[in-house]
């Protein structure tokens, strides 16, 4: 099966809002667009084809401005902001370790696939496991004891003050406690000398109903959830930079891939004119595209 590269650029530029028509100017229409697509980058990641909020707001595919005061860029922020602050959505860095914004509705299937039991002593054994970073547990710690906090207090109660070393170490801890799902931005505060800051606070307190969603929830329907909706956003993905994105298992991949091609869901030979090797696909999107699977 051979379909051209405008097809695909197309039928994508549509999906990511990236029109004029489809653009989105309201924060109400953000949230929609993040329920829409599920899960979406902010800005974006060189090597990661995913919808942004970025392009969605704009209505088209345009770089950052170096201008702060772009409306655009204005909007992106202050929206990425107040959406995760009411929480009606998440925010933090997931996929390849870069911010994002999840919907409610795929959040428990994210949550599926973490290290978490749902506790929120999870973090004590996996420290003793040696999965857990000592500064990442010293920030869940001060959070469990003390609550939400901005950055400034937070490195102050996990002794990771200062700039130099501890600043690395802390924004690296940071990193790991959202990769696990373990911590969630909250809000914003103007606590420091710069008059703005994040709020965190734990996960499970911030979203104490995901937890249970989750434990309903097998890791393979997980991961067919997920691999399913980012297909349908991104129209057709290479094996290799899907498999870059999610970093499961491989043994949990080709099972996977296995089991939806034999169920027909997936279509895993598509050919982009122009662009080397096959490409997966869902079905649907194939007959969209004007092929037959």
């Amino acid at each position: 099966m051979i379909v051209s590269q405008q097809a695909v650029s197309a039928l994508r530029t549509y999906r990511y809002h990236r029109t004029p028509q489809r653009r989105v100017t309201s924060e109400a229409a953000a949230l929609a667009f993040v329920d829409e697509v599920g899960f979406a980058y902010l800005f974006g990641e060189r090597g990661a084809e995913m919808p942004t909020l970025w392009g969605a707001i704009c209505g088209q595919d345009r770089p950052v401005p170096r201008n702060h005061n772009d409306a655009d860029l204005g909007r992106t922020w202050s929206w990425k902001d107040s959406l995760p602050s009411r929480g009606e959505v998440f925010y933090g860095k997931l996929l390849r370790k870069k911010p994002m914004l999840v919907s409610l509705q795929l959040l428990p299937y994210f949550y599926a696939l973490s290290p978490n039991y749902g506790d929120l002593d999870d973090y004590q054994q996996q420290y003793e496991d040696g999965l857990l970073t000592i500064e990442a547990r010293n920030i869940y710690q001060a959070l469990l004891d003390h609550g939400p906090m901005s950055t400034s207090r937070l490195r102050q109660e996990a002794g990771l003050q200062g700039g130099g070393a501890n600043a690395r170490r802390f924004e690296n801890a940071i990193t790991e406690l959202q990769v696990q799902i373990k911590i969630a931005k909250t809000g914003i505060s103007d606590a420091n000398r710069w008059g703005y800051a994040y709020v965190y606070d734990l996960f499970l307190r911030a979203f104490p109903q995901v937890s249970e969603q989750a434990r309903l929830i097998s890791s393979d329907e997980a991961m067919t959830t997920l691999l399913l909706k980012h297909l349908n956003n991104t129209v057709a993905q290479s094996e290799s930079a899907l498999k870059r994105l999610f970093d499961w298992d491989s043994w949990e991949w080709e099972r996977l891939i296995e089991r939806l091609t034999q169920a027909g869901q997936l279509v895993a030979d598509l050919n982009i004119e122009g662009v080397r090797g096959p490409h997966l696909a869902t079905r649907e999107t194939c007959v969209e595209l004007g092929v037959k699977p």
